[in-house]
């Protein structure tokens, strides 16, 4: 029910009260041209008192639409001041090795990721929620194997060197499920090819997280270990945009 209320009382602020008085802005010029020029027979007039309380409803409501105006010339002027700022979170240098969950991406590393809660202020904490691919610095080991980059979606790793992985899963649809494997336990896979793995779903409480940056740091919902070989095959390297040119 409040839900309801404020999503109603939301539509009669931002669509209504303006409305109301574009509507009214135009309809007092016109009735004050209508009272004074036009001539007709028991012409209908409004008393004197409701013209002033239309006027000033129709100042109170422009005045509110000026302020949303301005409030949203001002969010879209802090919006393109900030996107400098923003970039430089998206594209970047890890400064220092970052705990992402289960993964420890050490410093150097190449990072590219997107918060759509970044606003562009200056001075906020280092984070990597919304890790989209990272190229790292030197070998690391994910969910079992040598990486040099990985791409979180889909979920791509970018191997190291020659490595024979395993155990592979395969897809039974019988039971509609993730199972090992039972002819072939492992693969030869190269350097530079792309390991592909099945990711478990994380489960956790949308709604508590409503509107808020996902887990970030240790509490991160990156768990390698989880994670279900399938495949390796031979693909493009993965992508990592490079640093912005500072401005």
């Amino acid at each position: 029910m409040s839900d309801l209320f404020t999503s109603l009382w939301q539509f009669i602020l931002a669509t209504l009260v303006p409305l109301l008085g574009l509507v009214l802005i135009v309809a007092l010029p016109v009735y004050g041209v209508y009272v004074r020029w036009i001539d007709v027979p028991r012409k209908w007039l409004l008393a004197r008192r409701t013209v002033q309380v239309l006027l000033a409803v129709a100042l109170l409501c422009n005045a509110w639409l000026g302020v949303r105006l301005y409030l949203s010339h001002s969010a879209q002027q802090a919006w393109q001041d900030g996107a400098s700022v923003r970039a430089s979170r998206e594209r970047f240098v890890l400064p220092q090795d970052f705990v992402y969950g289960e993964l420890t991406i050490p410093a150097g590393s190449l990072i590219n990721r997107r918060d759509p809660f970044d606003k562009g202020e200056p001075g906020r904490p280092l984070a990597l929620h919304g890790l989209e691919a990272v190229r790292f610095a030197q070998p690391v080991q994910v969910a079992g194997v040598w990486a040099s980059a990985l791409q979180t979606v889909p979920m791509r790793v970018e191997l190291a060197q020659d490595q024979s992985i395993g155990p592979l899963h395969r897809f039974d649809s019988a039971s509609q499920s993730w199972v090992p494997n039972t002819v072939v336990s492992a693969l030869n896979c190269k350097k530079g090819q792309i390991a592909l793995f099945h990711v478990p779903h994380i489960a956790y409480d949308i709604q508590a997280e409503l509107d808020k940056p996902a887990p970030d740091g240790p509490q991160a919902r990156f768990l390698p270990s989880q994670w279900l070989f399938r495949n390796c095959e031979a693909g493009p390297a993965i992508a990592v945009e490079p640093v912005p040119p500072s401005s």
